[in-house]
């Protein structure tokens, strides 16, 4: 990890070749990090983008658009009951190091956890805060929670997968590579049987993530490790 300061700005921040900070994110640079104008800095619109750029002033200045890295190369949707205490937050936090784009809470038969819309704010700050840290290009979407009936009905994107711990299924390795690919975590308790047979019926398919039975936080954690993986974990022909 550099040791350059690196920030998400709203693409409305942005104008021309300057961008506006708003006050946090001023704060943030000038007294927690104590730059002055003139320090360099890294800054993303969340979409891809990312410039190396000066500290002006309350603006930015900006200079080179910088290669994109610190992204799949295919988006990968996560939708997912909730689970209990802290461990919703740090997976946020895991996912969006690993490399998702978009992340749903789920509210599933099974659910113990009911999620609080109220906190939808807090959840944004931890998924910028790790995507920074982590050097993504792309700032992943945290959408409200859902109930998981109604998550069914919206279209969906590239490959949809629903991921189960019983019964003998095709592991999602086999559905690699794909456009993109939407995957879906029960809680604890895992999917009820009329889950699944909603989900099959919306057009996903049932996979395996091993012999193994997960927490409702390490199974995303190990898809997307799986998937980085099959793409980037390949050795180099020789």
């Amino acid at each position: 990890m550099g040791s350059t300061a690196r920030l998400f700005l709203d693409p409305v921040q942005f104008s021309g070749d300057t961008a506006r900070l708003d006050p946090a994110q001023s704060h943030y640079l000038r007294q927690v990090l104590r730059l002055r104008d003139g320090a360099s800095c890294i800054v993303g619109d969340g979409l891809g983008n990312t410039w190396q750029a000066t500290l002006a002033g309350d603006t930015v200045r900006l200079g080179s658009l910088l290669p994109r890295t610190g992204e799949l190369p295919l988006p990968v949707t996560i939708a997912c009951a909730v689970p209990k205490g802290d461990r919703w937050d740090w997976l946020l936090q895991k996912s969006t190091e690993l490399g998702a784009d978009r992340i749903v809470p789920l509210v599933c038969e099974r659910s113990v956890v009911q999620p609080d819309a109220k906190r939808h704010k807090r959840w944004q700050a931890i998924v910028r805060e790790a995507a920074e840290q982590s050097e993504r290009a792309v700032l992943p979407v945290v959408e409200p929670p859902a109930l998981f009936g109604m998550f069914l009905r919206h279209p969906a994107r590239g490959t949809r997968l629903i991921c189960t711990a019983r019964g003998v299924r095709p592991p999602l390795l086999n559905y690699l590579p794909a456009a993109a690919l939407t995957l879906l975590f029960g809680p604890e308790g895992g999917f009820s049987e009329t889950e699944v047979a909603a989900a099959t019926d919306a057009g996903y398919q049932v996979c395996s993530l091993g012999s193994r039975i997960l927490r409702t936080e390490t199974a995303p954690l190990l898809a997307l490790g799986w998937i980085a993986a099959w793409y980037e974990g390949k050795p180099e022909d020789t």
